[in-house]
């Protein structure tokens, strides 16, 4: 009878221990639960990313499609990284080039929305491309986006 009583307090035990911590989710107790708040986030697609590099980057330019509709993003010269922010065509849309950190990518993208005067959310993401000969010289490089990309800005 008390190896009956036994089993049944590890058995009680295991069941009440707490959830494996993975990198995913450090606080197990904090994952899961209902949606973040979509007034908090917003997903920014990334689409048709271009730049040329000869041997600095020439230009670079790409599609931004996020909550108030799509628009052109281009921006000339970059002498360092990171570069000058840019507008998105009219939009309240800007961003930067920026340093990469992960393989596969050139360059990597810092986004800001305008939200109100003096307020917004800013995201980044590093632009997954492919760059080839650009037909223009040695040092002449094109690069295209290989996969899409959403920055999620707050």
């Amino acid at each position: 009878m008390q190896f009956l009583t036994a089993a049944t307090l590890f058995a009680a035990a295991a069941f009440a221990a707490p959830a494996p911590q993975t990198t995913d989710c450090p606080n197990p107790a904090h994952c899961g639960g209902s949606a973040p708040d979509p007034s908090t986030y917003e997903n920014i697609d990334i689409s048709d990313f271009y730049l040329r590099k000869n041997p600095g980057i020439q230009n670079a330019g790409f599609t931004l499609s996020g909550n108030n509709g799509t628009v052109k993003c281009e921006i000339g010269a970059v002498e360092s990284l990171p570069s000058e922010v840019q507008i998105c065509g009219d939009s309240k849309y800007r961003f930067g080039l920026i340093e990469a950190t992960s393989e596969g990518a050139e360059v990597g993208l810092r986004v800001y929305h305008e939200t109100s005067q003096f307020a917004g959310k800013t995201g980044e993401g590093d632009v997954p491309t492919y760059c080839h000969a650009g037909g223009n010289g040695a040092d002449d490089f094109v690069c295209q986006q290989v996969n899409a990309l959403t920055i999620v800005i707050n």
